[in-house]
C-alpha cells in the first residue's frame, strides 16, 4: 500500500513540474512577391526548356503589381502561379493583373488574369533579358533579376 502511495506522489509531482511543450505559431504573410525557374536554378534562359517561372503574388497585391520585362514576354499558363518567359529581342513588355469576372453558382465571381502589353523598344542588349517586378502602391522596386538567353 505504500508504495502505490509513493508511486502516486511521484506520479503527481512528476506532472506539475514537468515543462508542457512550446507551440510554434506561424503567420501567414501576406506581401510576399515569389519570382524563380520551374525546375534547375540558372541564370540562363533557354528556348522551350528553361522558360517556365513561378509567379506568386498574394491576392491582396495582384492590383499594385507589374512587371515589366526587357527583351522578353511573360505569357500565361493554364495553372494561375506559371508563366513562360518568351525571349523577344529589342521589345520592352509590361504585365499587369486585371480583374475578370467568371459566372460561378452564386452569380458571377472576380478572377485576376495576367496581361502583357508592349511598351516600346528596348535598349537592354539583346542576349539578357531583364525582369523588374515593382509594387506601384508603395513605388519600390520588389524584385529584379538579369537572365542570360541562349538557343
Amino acid at each position: 500500500m505504500r508504495s502505490v502511495f509513493y508511486f502516486l506522489i511521484i506520479f503527481i509531482s512528476g506532472n506539475i513540474y514537468s515543462q508542457t511543450p512550446a507551440k510554434i505559431k506561424f503567420q501567414k504573410n501576406s506581401n510576399l512577391i515569389y519570382f524563380f525557374n520551374k525546375g534547375n536554378s540558372t541564370d540562363s534562359v533557354v528556348k522551350n526548356s528553361t522558360n517556365v517561372f513561378y509567379l506568386v503574388v498574394p491576392d491582396s497585391l495582384k492590383k499594385y503589381v507589374t512587371v515589366y520585362v526587357e527583351n522578353g514576354k511573360l505569357l500565361k499558363t493554364s495553372n494561375d502561379s506559371l508563366v513562360k518567359l518568351n525571349y523577344m529581342p529589342g521589345l520592352k513588355y509590361e504585365s499587369q493583373f486585371v480583374i475578370n469576372e467568371m459566372p460561378d453558382t452564386k452569380g458571377f465571381k472576380k478572377v485576376f488574369g495576367l496581361i502583357s502589353l508592349i511598351d516600346g523598344p528596348s535598349s537592354y542588349q539583346k542576349n539578357r533579358i531583364l525582369v523588374k517586378i515593382i509594387n506601384k502602391k508603395e513605388e519600390k522596386v520588389v524584385i529584379e533579376n538579369i537572365f542570360f538567353y541562349r538557343e
